[in-house]
């Protein structure tokens, strides 16, 4: 019989794979969730990212993080807006407009 790999651990090593691209995230950089899946290897699991995002006890920029549309995050919108304002992004309306570097930069 061929070894199995254990689903927990499987999704211990793509929660770490997630978590190193969200430390890489710099100041003044907007990305998607979907930039994140993909750049952790998992391209279409953005849900998984927000899952990460909204499990994790680690420290992260959650706030460089954005929906495709570059929406904030539903109820901490007052907080992600300041933070993003005070590493330069443009923010109005509840949505990135401009940032530094990223899928929004302009």
């Amino acid at each position: 019989m061929g070894s199995r790999t254990d689903p927990a651990d499987l999704s211990a090593e793509r929660t770490q794979r997630i978590l190193d691209v969200l430390r890489s995230i710099g100041p003044g950089e907007v990305v998607t969730y979907g930039e994140i899946a993909a750049d952790a290897g998992y391209p279409r699991q953005s849900r998984f990212v927000g899952r990460v995002l909204a499990t994790t006890d680690e420290e992260v920029p959650w706030w460089r993080v954005v929906n495709a549309a570059g929406r904030l995050v539903p109820g901490h919108e007052r907080e992600q807006s300041a933070l993003l304002r005070a590493e330069g992004v443009a923010v109005e309306g509840g949505r990135v407009r401009r940032a530094t570097y990223g899928r929004f930069r302009g």
